[in-house]
């Protein structure tokens, strides 16, 4: 009998500790987007109101940037994708920025007036209930997701970069020329 219990107890645990495939498969505790993978797709209205479909971007290239208000480094790079947006608007650059703040931290007045002040005039995405987010991982701000003209992964910046540096200039150039 207790040969029998220790075998039910032993296959119970050896299933509950498995590898639990998540709705791509792999671990869902996993990041599971990383480059070459197809980028998630989603439909989320701007701060204007208007609709924003990632797929209907298709054949351009899409930088996703997830930022904060508290984030100051997030503002400042703010400044310098939409120096980017600018440069390459003309050759298919989508910038959509996902402000993950909710009501509470960052009301969307202090936002819009932020924006406002620096000129920031590229998709603004207020991602209050964290499905974009939550879709794409993110843990922490600031993090991108560059997204090449089929539809996948070309590059994930996590943390601080420089978006204004020719690193970042001669990979945008390669990938808007594909």
């Amino acid at each position: 009998m207790k040969t029998i219990l220790l075998l039910v107890l032993l296959a119970f645990f050896a299933t509950a500790c498995g590898e639990r495939p998540g709705k791509e498969g792999g671990s869902p505790y996993e990041p599971r987007l990383a480059q070459g993978s197809p980028a998630i797709d989603f439909l989320h209205k701007d701060m204007d109101g208007a609709q924003f479909r990632l797929s209907e971007e298709k054949g351009r290239v899409v930088i996703l940037y997830f930022w904060r208000m508290k984030c100051s480094e997030c503002r400042e790079e703010l400044k310098s994708l939409d120096w980017l947006r600018r440069k390459y608007r003309e050759r298919g650059l989508i910038v959509a920025a996902i402000g993950a703040d909710s009501m509470h931290s960052a009301p969307l007045f202090k936002v819009r007036e932020f924006l406002d002040k620096e000129g920031l005039r590229f998709v603004n995405i207020r991602d209050e209930d964290g499905f974009v987010a939550e879709a794409y991982r993110v843990m922490r701000a600031p993090e991108a997701y560059i997204i090449g003209k089929d539809g996948r992964i070309a590059l994930v910046v996590k943390g601080p970069s420089d978006w204004t540096g020719p690193e970042t200039s001669a990979f945008l150039d390669k990938l808007l020329s594909e």
